[in-house]
Formats: C-alpha cells, structure tokens, sequence
C-alpha cells in the first residue's frame, strides 16, 4: 500500500522505513526486532531561531516574541480540562517534550500501549487549546523557569559564550526565551506560529521499535485524517518562508566574566566557524568527536597534567554545535584554578594544530569510534537522535557511520586549523 524509500545499515544490522503521506507528512519507521520499548515522536522543523517568517495563511512577513517556539510546546500539553501528560501517565505511559533552536518533538515510550498511545500522540498535536486565561498562566510558569535557569551557573556560562560570538543572531537568546519577550505571547500569536509551523510537510513522525511497519503508519494515517479535513491537498501548501540572517565569522565580543553564588568556577571558550554545507555539518560532528577523544579524553597527557596540578577533576568537553544556521565550538570545564586553566587550553589548541598526528592513535580511536557506534545498536535513543539529525541536516539517516570510516588525519588537521584566536571568546562564571 504504501512506497517505502529503504535505510539501512549493514554495521547496525539495522533498517528504516521512510515513506511520505498524501499530506506532506514524512514518516519514519526503524525497525528493531527484538526490543520490547518502542519509542514514538512527532516534530516539527520550528525552533526558537525562528521568530520572522511568512504567515502562511496571510502571506505576510511577522516577527514573533522570543520564546515562542518553546512556549506553544508547553502549551500544546494543555487541553480543555486536561493535561496531556497526565493522560499519558494514566495509561500507563512515559511522555514528554523539547524544544531546540531548530526543532520541537513531542514523543511517548511505552511497551504495551503503542497504538493507544499513537492515538494520543496525535490528538495532543492536532488539537490546539489556546485561551487568554491559559496563555497568562503559562506566562508566570515559564518565567519562573526563565528565572531559574538565570541562576544556573553552567547554563549562564554556556549562553554568555554564544552572546560573546553572536552579534545579532538569535542563537544569543535563551530558547525559552525572556521574561519580557514571553509577556507579550498571546494566544493569536501561537495560533499563528502553529498554523504556519504545524503544518504536514514541515513536520515529521518517527517510530523506533519491534512494530509492524505498513499497520505502524497506517495508524499514524487513519488518526491524522480524523482532523484534517482537506487531507489530501495539505502537500501543495507552499514552503515556509524563514528568515534567519546568516552573520559572517566576526564576534561579538572577546569575553564575558559573570559572578554568582557557586563552588567551583566555570570556564567555556568557544570559537566562532562559518556556516557550511549539509555533508560538512556531520562531518565536522564526527572529526569532534575524535578530537575529543585525542585530545581531551582522560587517556591523554593533558588531561593527566591538568588532573595532577588540581585544575580539573574531570575531562575537557569538546563540542562542535552545528546546522544551517549557526556553526562553533564550546569548549568547556569546572576548575578551582580558572585562570592556568583558560591559559593551558589555549596553549594546548595551539600546540596541537602544529603536531604531526599520531597516525597509531588516529586508528586507535577511530577503531573504538565505530565500536562504539557498532553497540549503539541496543540503544533505541541513539536511534532515534541519528534519525532526527540526518531530517534536519537533510543527510542520509546513516551518513554518521559513512562519514567515520572516510574521516583521515588530514581531516583532523584542517579542522583544527580552523581555531583562530581573532574568532575565539571567553566566558567565564566565577564566584561573587
């Protein structure tokens, strides 16, 4: 009945099913025989980036407040005398949500309720509950949330280092946006951000789990169709038409120091990169990853050195944090000793960019890499995160594990030569 495009991969021993429904709405199915927890997600392409786009049903250009995105998530789990959540836990099933800079999901985990808990997954996406009542006491619930997370130090250190590269893009916004920002939401707003983002072909179903694969997405049909009423036209809806500024590899600013209540400081250097292709974004995923290991891992002289002269108690993290809209590196750790620390990194990342790699190391851990990958398989959340990435980078849904195996030392060299100091910045949290 249905036409699946097929995925596989050999190393996972693992296959998903892609198939697109009359309309627009991709669905995803990765089969894991064997596994008694099956997982479902329902996502849409709309993240707290988004703010200035085309209404698609007045075609004109609007800006939304910040936190807009993350907002409708919370208020999509509220219906008319019930909370979603809540009816979730009553049978017995595990739900939730998220929401990033360039996507929101709402998903459920359950082992005996799966076509009951499709049904539910679906009438939460599908019928919208928005009242000026609901809107202002969700108003004071996220500031709350906004206020707490202001005083988290790990979270503050991490956002004031995307504001020490960013000018004016809106990754230098806290994804749940501001207290300000969120008090001028109203339930015509989200109506309109939900009718435009909402909509079939931005968003995506993704099952991960032992089903059956054509009843799996003949469910998912069968209860979308029950709120549709014009099914079978939704595809020639037009694109949706966002406007994100690209900024060039300039930052903001070279550093940012805040003080706070804590224990422990907290230091985050990050280096601003330019914005690259689809295949590039993985890549550059994957080649962090081995730097991280190389690098930063505690196997690692420096790690060793850092440990021993009571800097770090824990190792280095490395991250790359890429898509189509931002591109950098954070580099992060807690330290008693914030100053040696941020001179010993910077020193390090400059040593290692003139070293010849270790090609015995190189192997050695690229070896452990897709060992590694190779026992992913018993983790159905690594399942399904592949498959999230692969939708938004819009890159085959095993393009990870390909990209692992081709990864050279060359590769490791040029990327590590991308770490300038004109577009590195600090920021640190340090005790008042």
């Amino acid at each position: 009945m249905y036409k699946f495009e097929i995925q596989e991969s050999l190393e996972l021993g693992e296959k998903t099913y892609v198939t697109k429904l009359k309309n627009g709405l991709t669905v995803y199915i990765c089969k894991k025989d064997g596994f008694s927890k099956k997982i479902g997600m329902y996502g849409t392409k709309y993240g707290s980036l988004m703010n200035e786009f085309v209404d698609i049903k007045t075609n004109k250009r609007i800006k939304v407040p910040d936190g807009i995105a993350h907002f409708l998530e919370h208020k999509l789990f509220e219906k008319e005398g019930a909370n979603a959540l809540d009816l979730f836990s009553k049978m017995g099933v595990s739900s939730n949500a998220y929401t990033s800079f360039d996507h929101t999901v709402y998903y459920f985990e359950t082992i005996e309720k799966f076509n009951d808990s499709i049904d539910m997954l679906v009438k939460l996406i599908k019928e919208p509950y928005f009242t000026d009542e609901n809107v202002e006491k969700e108003q004071g619930i996220i500031g709350q949330e906004i206020s707490m997370y202001d005083d988290d130090p790990g979270f503050m250190v991490y956002f004031n280092a995307l504001r020490a590269m960013y000018k004016t893009h809106p990754i230098r916004i806290d994804i749940a946006g501001t207290i300000d920002s969120i008090s001028h939401i109203t339930k015509e707003l989200l109506y309109t951000c939900y009718n435009t983002f909402y909509s079939p072909q931005n968003m995506f179903f993704l099952v991960v789990g032992d089903v059956d694969v054509e009843k799996t997405v003949q469910r998912i049909e069968n209860n979308i169709k029950k709120y549709e009423k014009d099914y079978d036209n939704l595809a020639e809806k037009s694109q949706i038409e966002k406007y994100i500024e690209l900024e060039d590899r300039q930052i903001c600013e070279k550093r940012i120091e805040q003080k706070m209540d804590i224990h422990m400081p907290q230091l985050c250097i990050g280096y601003k990169l330019d914005v690259v292709t689809k295949e590039e974004i993985l890549k550059r995923e994957v080649i962090c990853n081995m730097i991280s290991d190389m690098f930063f891992s505690k196997l690692t002289p420096f790690f060793e050195k850092e440990y021993n002269d009571g800097k770090i108690v824990e190792p280095i993290s490395f991250d790359y944090e890429g898509s189509k809209y931002f591109s950098h590196i954070i580099i992060s750790s807690y330290t008693t000793k914030i100053n040696e620390l941020e001179k010993d990194i910077i020193k390090y990342i400059n040593e290692i960019k003139n070293l010849d790699i270790d090609e015995e190391l190189f192997e050695l851990i690229k070896r452990k890499k897709i060992g590694s990958i190779v026992s992913s398989a018993d983790n159905l959340n690594i399942s399904y995160r592949r498959i999230i990435e692969s939708i938004l980078d819009d890159t085959p849904i095993y393009q990870d594990i390909k990209s692992l195996n081709e990864i050279s030392v060359k590769d490791i060299k040029e990327f590590l030569n991308l770490l300038d100091d004109k577009f590195m910045v600090v920021s640190r949290v340090i005790s008042k």
